[in-house]
């Protein structure tokens, strides 16, 4: 399995958002509550001050609950009560008003569920106005998790597919859960590669994270067993995270964290 270029599961697995939303909103389960903040509290930096924020594939819409910033609009293919607009990333049509106008994009584990990721970034830099940044948060396809994604049946990979390739979709866009879970590896992790098919950003930042503060987290949408932690084990085993990824990153790292600033 853990050579394979491609894994497809047996049946795409559709996720509760709203009960994902609920547990995340109760507060119950301290391990998620400190992966989330973990995973949005950086770009609290990057959007200060910003008026213009979209995010894509919002899912439960954390982000603006653990961000605080009333400027952060919520965007899904899908229609929740606490979605501002739905919004199709792989097509992304907005409003004219949002042209060269967008400030930031946020896009958290949701990449890799854009049938055309290529396409997307070049529409994203069509709205985002000089200097304007794109925070990107992903999974990525080490061997644990690959290992994860076999064994539990859940989410696709593929090496096979040509990432760079804006005019070919990956997997049937009229599908909002299927993935390739390999999309983040493909298109950042040679950062010359990435320059030459997008002159138009600058990576600032490209960096690999989560191993166990992601697997006793109890699930962010699907729920999984965990052991309770406090603050101060969350943070030691994000240390020990550290280590084993900067030791063996293929084999541990579960995310990736990618800032893009559009330069043209």
């Amino acid at each position: 399995m853990f050579f394979l270029k491609e894994f497809k599961p047996k049946k795409i697995k559709r996720s509760n958002i709203t009960e994902s939303r609920k547990r995340f909103q109760s507060k119950k389960n301290k391990n998620l509550i400190f992966l989330l903040e973990e995973r949005f509290h950086w770009m609290g930096e990057f959007i200060k001050n910003k008026k213009n924020i979209i995010e894509l594939g919002s899912g439960n819409g954390a982000s603006k609950d653990i961000l605080k910033n009333k400027n952060i609009i919520l965007t899904d293919i899908q229609k929740y009560p606490w979605i501002t607009k739905k919004v199709d990333m792989n097509k992304l049509k907005l409003e004219k008003k949002y042209i060269k106008k967008v400030d930031v994009f946020i896009v958290n584990q949701a990449l890799h569920h854009c049938a055309n990721p290529s396409k997307l970034l070049k529409k994203m830099g069509f709205y985002l106005k000089k200097n304007g940044l794109i925070l990107i948060r992903e999974p990525e396809i080490s061997f644990f998790l690959k290992f994860f994604l076999y064994i539990l049946d859940d989410e696709a990979w593929s090496f096979k597919v040509d990432i760079f390739n804006s005019n070919k979709k990956i997997f049937n866009p009229r599908s909002p859960w299927d993935a390739n879970n390999a999309t983040a590896t493909l298109l950042f992790k040679n950062e010359g590669k990435f320059n030459s098919y997008f002159p138009q950003y600058k990576i600032i930042k490209n960096e690999l994270s989560e191993f166990l503060i992601f697997l006793n987290s109890g699930g962010v949408v699907q729920k999984t067993i965990y052991v309770p932690v406090n603050r101060f084990f969350f943070n030691l085993l994000k240390c020990i995270d550290r280590i084993l990824i900067f030791l063996l990153p293929n084999i541990f790292a579960l995310g990736r964290t990618v800032i893009l600033k559009k330069n043209k």
